[in-house]
């Protein structure tokens, strides 16, 4: 049996926060993951945007809108603090712009009234709290209206309602998953266990029994505190120890392309189509783009409290070449009609990661809660905490309010 004050388990960006606020504030770390390196699946298979809350115009209440904006505005300043000087070069995609389809479910003028609300609260908590930055900078504005016609050639605009330029960034997924893995492996306070796969986590009086099968065979951990986070099965592992979960969760395996655009191409804008179920184009600064279609890369979608067992292999980048072939040629047939030329991209890869949210329909449905990412935080029990970061954007946020609990709690 292997004791240790504080086990975290799953190694995204969620955890791997907890696990360098706590080891750089002196407490010692088991941190365990299921595949053999940390950073490796939902973390690292999305599209990198630090949201400013731009999207979520479903949600009038514009408490989304808020949670991704503390999120983003605190976002670089989280990973200094444990990645050093490192975090500031993070390397960010061209700027977005959003286009609102001509079917979108809120009209040109809905959204704009919620990119300027959204806009107010910015300018509020930039003026309550001034050495909040966005990824390093601090833009003067979030949005601005523009001609779909001032994209071309790089966009079809006979396809869009309007256009909006925005000050929304992505950053590279893989290059930060090396940064993190990196500073993981040269902490001395953080005992990383890969290949760990937990199976149930359960109170064994004043310490938790965390319960995992490796390669080696079944093993145990014993802890005084566990903070959950993993994704695909952190709704599991709380009921092993003894929460449950909220009702309405949902599954959503969602595949995305990454490649080498065409040359004339590749200082083009990043899109994302709103608002409904779209996709996105994200341009990288080296000539790479992350490439998404929701209406044919979503391929699965479970009410299960764990996602089917056969979404562990494209979860983690393992997908078969015929499965590729058709996934390749679906989504970039379908960004072609709108951004011509990205059919004439080199892949470089496809895979999967997963969505886990809150809705029984939908995001073609106005009302699905999808559209709500509120449902979220940090749910504690003794010493216990399972931490549903939500977004990439809120994963540091609420990797350090769990760390925070853990030390108040020890």
């Amino acid at each position: 049996m292997h004791q240790r004050a504080v086990t975290v388990l799953g190694a995204g960006l969620t955890g791997a926060s907890v696990a360098l606020e706590l080891a750089g504030r002196g407490v010692p770390v088991t941190l365990v993951e299921r595949d053999a390196q940390a950073f490796g699946r939902a973390s690292l298979r999305n599209e990198g945007k630090i949201h400013l809350g731009l999207i979520y115009a479903n949600d009038a209440s514009l408490a989304t809108a808020k949670l991704q904006l503390q999120g983003a505005l605190q976002f670089s300043a989280l990973l200094r603090r444990w990645l050093g000087p490192a975090a500031d070069r993070l390397r960010a995609s061209t700027p977005f712009h959003y286009l609102v389809a001509k079917d979108s479910l809120l009209q040109p003028d809905r959204l704009e009234s919620h990119y300027a609300e959204v806009e107010g609260l910015y300018t509020e908590m930039r003026e309550r709290t001034p050495e909040l930055d966005y990824l390093g900078g601090t833009p003067k504005r979030l949005y601005a209206r523009v001609e779909p016609s001032s994209l071309e050639p790089f966009v079809r605009s006979e396809h869009f309602a309007a256009a909006f330029e925005t000050a929304e960034l992505a950053i590279d997924t893989a290059e930060l998953a090396a940064m993190i893995r990196s500073a993981i492996a040269g902490h001395p306070l953080i005992d990383f266990r890969p290949q760990h796969l937990v199976q149930s986590v359960t109170p064994a009086g004043e310490h938790y029994r965390v319960d995992c099968d490796t390669p080696a065979g079944p093993t145990a951990i014993e802890s005084h505190q566990v903070v959950n986070c993993l994704w695909e099965e952190r709704l599991r592992i709380d009921r092993s120890a003894g929460i449950e979960a909220r009702a309405g969760w949902v599954h959503r395996l969602k595949y995305r392309v990454i490649a080498r655009l065409p040359e004339a191409l590749r200082r083009g804008p990043s899109v994302t189509i709103v608002l409904g179920p779209y996709g996105d184009v994200v341009v990288r600064d080296d000539g790479t783009a992350y490439l998404s279609w929701y209406p044919l890369g979503m391929r699965g979608w479970s009410h299960d409290i764990a996602p089917p067992s056969q979404w562990d292999a494209p979860c983690r980048g393992d997908v078969p070449a015929a499965q590729a072939e058709s996934v390749t040629r679906d989504l970039l047939s379908a960004i072609d009609a709108w951004y011509p030329g990205a059919a004439q991209s080199d892949v470089l890869i496809v895979d999967a990661g997963a969505i886990v949210g809150y809705g029984s329909s939908d995001v073609d449905d106005p009302k699905s809660g999808l559209h709500d990412r509120t449902r979220v935080g940090v749910n504690s029990l003794a010493g216990y905490h399972s931490v549903d970061p939500g977004k990439l954007t809120t994963a540091p946020l609420f990797g350090k309010l769990a760390a925070d609990r853990v030390i108040e709690a020890l």
